[in-house]
Formats: structure tokens, C-alpha cells, sequence
């Protein structure tokens, strides 16, 4: 599994938060991250922060930070554990929260 982090440069709150979602999936579900800062010239209406799964693009059911259950819905395409991965992210989040607070 392919993630792909668009990043803005110097990475900020969500830059980061995405950065430890892909550390997560990283570890847990076998997945290869590249950080990426600037525009796709494949997508080049995808602004940063986003991120993608072999390619397709994440979006927020917000409109503007990426929850663990949008990566689900997209993990659900790609991985048999989604639902252990989403639960993983929640706890990513959670975690960062805190951590920021």
C-alpha cells in the first residue's frame, strides 16, 4: 500500500498529524509513506496538507482535517484490517490532541 502525504513546508498542525498517521500505517499495515511538499502535477488541484492511498486522494467528510474513519472508508478499499487500522488512527489522533494541547 502506497501513502502519499502532500506536506506545506515547514509541516503544520494537520502537516504533522498526517505525518503520524502515515508513521502508523507505516508500522502497522506494511505501507510505504513519501512526503511530498508543493503541488501534484497528476492532481494539481489537490491542495496540501491532504493525503492519498495508492493514489486516490482522502477526502475529509468535514471539508477539512482527514479523521481516522475518512482514512477507513479508503483503507476499506486497499487493506483486509481496516477496521483495526481506523482504531489504531483514532488513538493516533487522540494521542496528538493531547500531545498539542
Amino acid at each position: 500500500m502506497e501513502i502519499t502525504l502532500l506536506l506545506n513546508a515547514p509541516p503544520g498542525g494537520r502537516c504533522r498529524l498526517y505525518q503520524a498517521y502515515g508513521a502508523a500505517l507505516v508500522e502497522h499495515a506494511a505501507a510505504h509513506c513519501a512526503e511530498l511538499f508543493g503541488k501534484l502535477p497528476a492532481l494539481p488541484e489537490l491542495r496540501a496538507p491532504a493525503i492519498l492511498i495508492n493514489g486516490q486522494a482522502v477526502a475529509p467528510a468535514d471539508g477539512v482535517i482527514i479523521s481516522p474513519q475518512d482514512l477507513g472508508r479508503v483503507l476499506d478499499e486497499f487493506h483486509p484490517g481496516a477496521p483495526r487500522l481506523e482504531m489504531l488512527l483514532d488513538e493516533v489522533l487522540e494521542h496528538c490532541m493531547a500531545e498539542w494541547s
